[in-house]
């Protein structure tokens, strides 16, 4: 390891006596004498090695008559000619070394890498067949759900494009964006865990749950509601026109069009001027309803009484952000939060899987669920398959906790 910094770090050690050693050899040559190659090596480190022992050379080639002596002018020379090199020769060097080098072993790894990756394709292969002898029962119905769950929704969407007065239609069809992009999102729950990613699955069920607490909120308040949270389109594009003319320079690109920044403007100031300013806040949609000037998320999951999901919730924040505590407690870690996880695990599955069944269930009653008797057998039919995940998952974890303790136990 670090075989180039060695070599370096002895290249930097040996500057004050390669130095020395050429002041040497100067001196000698001016003297006239014959002298072995190697003399001024060894005189540079016996003067360099500090020892009060006479220096002693047994060379083919030995000088005769010959004095050496450095004045305070020399001195400094020396000194200048090391600082010299390792504050300007040195990091050039370096700097040209490191890229020469980096573009041959670049060369080299490219010329391996179609072999690594079968290797690592094999292993990744290997990992899912195990994945699946451990999960496949519950991952099974998990997957089964969100199937159901689609072909519900696009009954769904058939019933909003066909829903009067404009102001349901709207509403239903913004209930049904949202269960299809639940949908989408619980697929990708369901990837990363079947890939052995289940910190990573929480992290998008923390947007699930995000998406089933907005759609509740506007399933309870109605059309009105919908409205408003349809319309904060103009302040979130606001917000973002601005981020981007803060650092367009530093990212090279262009500012927006003059009549597009205008248009934007526009929008905002006219949302405004018809909701008033509490609407320009993160969640000002809601506000007028949650009666908050500035209403945050724990304000509309306290609203539709899902507040019990908030420490699941955080969990899923520890994946999203750099806290201290993603740092250390990760689900991939079956038993020792001590220890470093760098990829897949086939372990921590239950919590993300179970989360994601329940809340894409609540979306899909809550948008889909009507008077109807097909409606209603479909919505006990999810509703039954949900009541059977997470007791199948934790039995699947179980097993596999088992069978880890016996592996230790040897």
């Amino acid at each position: 390891m670090d075989v180039l910094q060695q070599t370096l770090d002895n290249v930097i050690a040996s500057v004050p006596r390669l130095t020395l050693e050429k002041l040497i050899a100067k001196k000698l040559r001016r003297q006239g004498a014959k002298f072995a190659k190697s003399l001024p090596r060894k005189l540079a480190e016996h003067m360099l090695s500090g020892s009060e022992e006479p220096f002693q050379f047994r060379g083919r080639t030995q000088p005769e008559d010959i004095s050496l002596s450095f004045d305070e002018a020399e001195g400094e020379e020396i000194t200048r000619a090391v600082d010299h090199f390792l504050n300007v020769d040195l990091p050039a060097l370096v700097d040209d070394f490191a890229v020469r080098i980096a573009k041959q072993t670049l060369r080299d790894l490219k010329g391996r890498w179609p072999e690594e990756q079968r290797l690592q394709q094999a292993d990744i292969s290997g990992f899912r067949t195990r994945m699946e002898e451990t999960w496949g029962v519950p991952l099974a119905k998990l997957r089964m759900l969100l199937t159901i769950v689609r072909e519900w929704c696009g009954e769904a969407h058939q019933a909003a494009n066909q829903a009067v007065p404009p102001a349901q239609s709207r509403l239903m069809k913004l209930m049904v964006r949202f269960l299809v992009r639940s949908c989408q999102v619980t697929d990708e729950v369901i990837c990363l865990l079947e890939n052995g990613f289940a910190d990573g699955a929480m992290a998008r069920w923390r947007t699930l749950h995000e998406i089933g607490v907005v759609a509740a909120f506007i399933g309870k308040y109605g059309a009105d509601v919908a409205d408003r949270y349809a319309a904060h389109q103009a302040v979130e594009s606001r917000r973002a026109m601005r981020k981007y003319n803060d650092c367009y320079k530093d990212l090279g690109y262009r500012r927006l069009g003059a009549r597009a920044e205008k248009r934007i403007e526009k929008r905002f100031q006219a949302a405004i001027g018809q909701y008033g300013a509490s609407f320009k806040g993160d969640y000002g949609w809601a506000a007028h309803h949650l009666k908050k000037s500035h209403a945050t998320f724990a304000d509309l999951e306290a609203d539709v009484g899902y507040g019990w999901m908030r420490a699941h919730y955080q969990m899923g924040n520890d994946n999203v952000h750099a806290g201290v505590k993603s740092m250390y407690a990760r689900l991939g870690l079956l038993t020792d939060y001590d220890s470093l996880l760098a990829g897949r695990s086939n372990a921590g599955l239950t919590d993300p899987a179970q989360n994601a069944a329940h809340t894409l269930t609540q979306i899909a009653v809550l948008v889909c669920l009507s008077p109807k008797l097909d409606d209603i057998v479909a919505g006990n039919i999810i509703q039954g398959l949900r009541d059977e995940i997470p007791d199948s998952f934790w039995k699947a974890d179980r097993r596999l906790r088992r069978k880890h303790k016996a592996f230790e136990a040897g």
